[in-house]
């Protein structure tokens, strides 16, 4: 067992090269295939907007609307992708001229989707065209009402299509409708937006400026970064370092995104998207998307920065001690099969952060909850071998509302059916996981020789960018690689540097927060190392670096 307590799983054992191990992974084994993906034609690669079911309908109602002076209400969702696909929206509409306002949901007061309070302040300003942007398939009951009071929604979305479709729609842009024939069905809801922008818009090149927004909900949401997606984020990649948005263009800066280096996901995931994340995690999701859609109001657009800049400090804050807490109270049942945890002052807007960061560290199901006055509101999160939306379904009679997908789900709950929940999940889990190895695993790309940690093979994966779901870094097993030297680096030795011999080479490894098996490292100097291979710059000088996940 390695020391990280999982299980290897080598994707490719064949043999041959590991640049024809990782092109068979991706089936991009055919010289063609291989050319289109590593250098798209972005023009000729995205698809026809009006191929998909009912874009016709839905352009001609928004182009009427604008030429009529309607007012037109883009309504968003608070997470980074319903966020920059409301963006991406107003500004389309903007660009034609359209008189638009927008809404955004609050987290915590109006929950999920389309409020009903909403339909009604549309009703009193005489509103007739809402576009929702990563929500509504969903809101069946609300978009009746809406029609029942003259007011046309249009359904941009790409979550699951419930039982429930909402046939009151005036139209619904949806890559996974029954009847849909698109042939990419894993947009983001900021690529439905897009795909929306590039039908009204058509040959203005102002389309394009559009990709930084959409690349940012596309990895956010974690969608597999193939197809489309792929265009969308590697062109947006290009684009963010010269964004005409001034907001992003601080939130970048305070983020400390270096333009000196080409951007990739991780700079996505881990520096912008948390900032705009945040907003709508604990505070007003409206901050975020003013930032986004601010194009010359340098001041306004400063001032949102710093506002979310200091709103993400805030979340991490409230997650550093909601996670701790949380795992202390868990540990004190430890053998449970599932974990079930609550309290008041955990805020709704991290419970799924805390839901997340425990079900990958003890490798099973997560639902962490927000205590209320008579009621709880819970985000649960689970390992690819556990199902939580089919058993929340199971247990549906006990909910006053749920929804999600396999991974990833939430729900409500009075406090007079908690306790009786709690035993009825356990029970349930525990049957569920009888019979199935609960040990995470770590997919690896191949192995890898010596001889291969090279420049070449550093510059092919580079080609492969972006990663993400779908097209992840590779990872490399390389057995007895000899330790030569160990040491713990950071403020409190939480990281290990380590020199390996390569067969006479040189190479560094750095192993984040893995400084507790410093003895270990020193104790076995031959190590069987899985790891990214990456390029390391200090003072000028380039070097390869082998960045650690587990060693055994």
């Amino acid at each position: 067992m390695s020391v990280r307590e999982k299980k290897w799983k080598i994707l490719n054992k064949a043999t041959g090269s590991v640049v024809d191990k990782i092109l068979e992974n991706r089936g991009l084994a055919n010289p063609d295939d291989l050319a289109r993906f590593v250098k798209p034609d972005f023009k000729k690669g995205f698809y026809d907007p009006f191929l998909f079911a009912g874009m016709d309908k839905i352009v001609n109602r928004i182009k009427t609307a604008i030429s009529g002076g309607e007012r037109i209400i883009v309504y968003g969702d608070y997470d980074v992708d319903g966020i920059s696909g409301a963006a991406i929206m107003v500004l389309t509409l903007e660009h034609l001229g359209g008189k638009v306002s927008y809404r955004l949901p609050h987290r915590l007061n109006d929950g999920y989707g389309i409020n009903e309070k909403y339909i009604d302040e549309f009703e009193k300003a005489d509103v007739k065209l809402v576009v929702t942007v990563d929500c509504g398939i969903s809101n069946a009951k609300e978009i009746s009402i809406a029609k029942q009071k003259g007011i046309d929604v249009i359904v941009t979305d790409h979550h699951k299509i419930p039982e429930n479709y909402p046939d009151d729609a005036y139209e619904v842009l949806h890559p996974m409708r029954k009847d849909q024939n698109y042939p990419f069905k894993n947009l983001a809801g900021a690529g439905v937006a897009f795909k929306l922008s590039q039908a009204l818009l058509g040959d203005d090149p102002f389309v394009w400026s559009l990709l930084d927004l959409a690349s940012l909900g596309t990895v956010a949401d974690c969608v597999p970064i193939n197809g489309e997606n792929r265009l969308i984020v590697k062109k947006g990649l290009e684009i963010l370092p010269r964004t005409k948005w001034e907001g992003l263009k601080f939130l970048q800066e305070l983020a400390g995104v270096n333009f000196d280096k080409p951007l990739n996901t991780h700079t996505i995931g881990f520096q912008i998207a948390p900032r705009i994340n945040a907003a709508g995690r604990i505070d007003s999701p409206y901050y975020a998307l003013q930032l986004l859609i601010n194009g010359k109001q340098t001041d306004k657009a400063r001032k949102l920065a710093n506002q979310l800049e200091n709103l993400n400090k805030k979340r991490q804050t409230m997650l550093r001690s909601a996670l701790v807490e949380a795992e202390n109270s868990f540990l004190q049942h430890i053998n449970n099969p599932i974990i079930i945890e609550y309290n008041q002052k955990w805020h709704v807007g991290i419970i799924g952060l805390v839901a997340g960061r425990l079900s990958e560290k003890y490798s099973r199901p997560a639902i962490i909850l927000q205590e209320f006055d008579d009621y709880l509101v819970a985000s649960a999160r689970s390992p690819e071998f556990f199902n939580i939306i089919e058993a929340l379904t199971e247990h549906s009679d006990l909910l006053d509302h749920y929804g999600g997908h396999a991974q990833a789900a939430g729900f409500n709950i009075s406090k007079e059916n908690l306790s009786k929940f709690i035993k009825e999940m356990n029970s349930y889990t525990e049957k569920k996981l009888k019979n199935c190895d609960v040990t995470p695993k770590l997919s690896i790309e191949c192995e890898i020789k010596p001889q291969e940690i090279n420049w070449d093979t550093i510059e092919f994966i580079k080609s492969l960018e972006p990663f993400g779901i779908g097209n992840d870094r590779p990872k490399f097993l390389l057995r007895g690689a000899e330790v030569e030297n160990a040491r713990t680096v950071g403020k409190s030795d939480d990281h290990l540097s380590l020199t390996f011999d390569l067969n006479g080479q040189q190479i560094k490894g750095i192993a984040f927060n893995f400084g507790e098996f410093i003895d270990y490292a020193r104790k076995h100097r031959n190590l069987n190392i899985v790891f990214q291979l990456e390029e390391n710059e200090w003072k000028g000088r380039k070097s390869i670096q082998m960045k650690l996940i587990d060693f055994e």
